[in-house]
């Protein structure tokens, strides 16, 4: 019996471009996050908690998207594994807003709580640095899945080892900074969880990454190591 694929192809690039047009929000929120854990300015912190909840239910959406199209056809083990990707993708994206969530709340503790004024400018520094190279990341990714071509997977590798390398620097200055300058032990701890959002955030889209690669290739790779 022939597989059903009547309108396969083009729910398969609905999905596509849902996912492409997901990241670009996730970005552009993350940076909003990033902007108030730097300055302190809690000011839109709201637009995070609410692009937040916006997420969550967009992923429900996306999800039964998903398995609507999984429903209605027969797809391919070759669909499948686009499919499957797209779903994993959805949760990273979804697992992201959920880090830029964190790290807006974080702010307004650092600042309410453990009654930080500045954060040291050395460490603003490599925060600004890391969040470029998880955009950068982040970016290239998409600039492959959207235009359904090869991932430059030696780039994301490289700049994978950069978050790597700029997040045990910033731990080695967070541990070094006397407390006085940055809110004692609860803004200590807090800038440690702060930062390892945007390290976590990273590894979860090396990981989508992989599964990436295996839809478009049917090769299993790992980039991390």
């Amino acid at each position: 019996m022939v597989p059903v694929r009547t309108g396969l192809d083009e729910r398969l690039e609905q999905l596509r471009d849902n996912l492409v047009e997901d990241a670009s929000e996730l970005m552009k929120i993350y940076e909003i996050s990033i902007n108030s854990l730097i300055s302190l300015d809690v000011e839109h912190v709201n637009q995070v908690l609410d692009a937040r909840e916006k997420a969550r239910i967009k992923f429900w959406e996306r999800t039964g998207d998903i398995l609507l199209v999984i429903s209605m056809n027969q797809p391919m083990m070759g669909d499948l594994r686009m499919i499957s990707t797209y779903l994993r993708g959805t949760d990273t994206i979804e697992r992201g807003m959920r880090h830029a969530r964190d790290i807006s709340q974080i702010s307004l503790i650092l600042k309410n709580q453990a009654g930080v004024n500045n954060i040291p400018s050395n460490l603003v520094n490599l925060i600004q640095i890391m969040n470029e190279q998880l955009i950068d990341l982040i970016s290239n990714i998409f600039e492959s899945i959207n235009s359904k071509t090869n991932l430059d997977v030696d780039y994301i590798s490289n700049k994978w080892s950069k978050i790597g390398e700029t997040w045990e620097s910033c731990q080695e200055i967070i541990s070094q900074t006397p407390g006085s300058e940055i809110g004692s032990k609860i803004g200590r701890l807090n800038l440690f969880r702060a930062l390892s959002r945007i390290e976590r955030t990273g590894y979860n889209f090396v990981r989508f990454a992989d599964l990436w690669h295996h839809a478009l290739n049917n090769e299993w790779i790992s980039i991390e190591n």
